[in-house]
């Protein structure tokens, strides 16, 4: 009985370390932003690093200067010939790319996909910002430091993005809807050229000299809003609310060019998405216990908050050191 006993406890501690072995075995991990080159993915880049050293992930980084399909595909092409046992994609085409990934989860290459999703969940999760209560945030930010009256302009990138449009409905909506005195322009569409969105915001200002305030999607056209604004002589006049929070925009932030930044977690976007990864590789995590969609929390940062430790530790990075 004692022998049989012995050989179970033997036979289980054998058995632990085997797993244990097989755990810290190194995993390969494809991470593709859907740009390079912009704080946004260099604070995600420096998430996906620290979990890749925290859960011994060998990882690729790997994508294209511009937010583009045709210019992200050859990387996602380049990264599959290397055979990676897991992929983290920030897919620039929600549809586009549906195909790809629903093949790559049918041969058992989980895909997780961060920043924008999918246009369907056929990914095993999406980590990524709620962009629908993000545009919220930003109009309750514009309504406090532009009041809810006057015309207003709105900026997005193209139609057709899921997590930009988000961002643009949800402050439409709850304009039209709770500030029924205000006047929203027709949204402007620049992609992601600053050049055209500060046009675009020129002309608005050149048009309405009413306008009141500019919320802008995304940190590629916030360069051209603030430029324009600046150009008119109206710092301070025209109320500037952007997502993101570029170096830039924390230092024109700070000198009154914004007024609020809408602040998203890329760091943390990187890091859970390369974590999760490597536990769906090494099964440590089932699947079926996923939760598709992983939506982490705003910052709202102002001039009042902004030196707040709990405010700026989100601020994004340019590098990782």
């Amino acid at each position: 009985m004692k022998m049989k006993l012995a050989v179970t406890l033997a036979s289980i501690m054998a058995a632990a370390l085997a797993a244990q072995a097989h755990a810290e075995d190194p995993v390969t991990v494809a991470f593709l932003p859907g740009q390079v080159g912009i704080p946004f993915y260099s604070s995600m880049q420096c998430g996906a690093q620290a979990a890749a050293k925290a859960f011994n992930v060998q990882l690729s980084w790997n994508g294209p200067p511009d937010w583009d399909i045709a210019l992200q595909q050859p990387f996602i092409d380049a990264a599959l010939q290397l055979h990676p046992q897991g992929i983290v994609l920030a897919p620039t085409d929600g549809g586009a790319l549906i195909s790809q990934v629903k093949d790559l989860e049918s041969k058992g290459v989980h895909v997780v996909t961060v920043d924008a999703p999918l246009d369907q969940p056929v990914e095993t999760q999406s980590v990524q910002s709620d962009h629908l209560l993000g545009g919220v945030a930003a109009a309750k930010a514009m309504v406090a430091v532009a009041g809810d009256t006057g015309t207003f302009l709105v900026v997005g990138m193209r139609p057709g993005l899921p997590d930009i449009d988000a961002r643009v409905k949800g402050f439409v909506d709850t304009f039209k809807k709770d500030h029924p005195n205000a006047k929203l322009l027709p949204v402007a569409y620049p992609e992601t050229s600053s050049t055209k969105a500060a046009q675009q915001v020129a002309a608005a200002i050149q048009a309405n000299p009413d306008l009141k305030g500019v919320y802008v999607t995304h940190s590629a056209a916030a360069t051209g809003a603030s430029a324009a604004i600046m150009e008119a002589g109206l710092r301070g006049k025209v109320k500037l609310v952007s997502f993101d929070a570029d170096p830039q925009q924390i230092r024109d932030l700070k000198d009154g060019i914004y007024d609020a930044l809408i602040i998203q977690q890329p760091y943390n976007m990187g890091y859970e998405a390369v974590k999760l990864s490597a536990q769906l590789i090494r099964h440590q995590v089932d699947k079926a216990s996923v939760k598709h969609d992983n939506f982490l929390p705003f910052v709202v940062a102002t001039r009042d908050n902004m030196a707040d430790k709990n405010i700026s530790q989100y601020f994004y990075k340019t590098s990782c050191n």
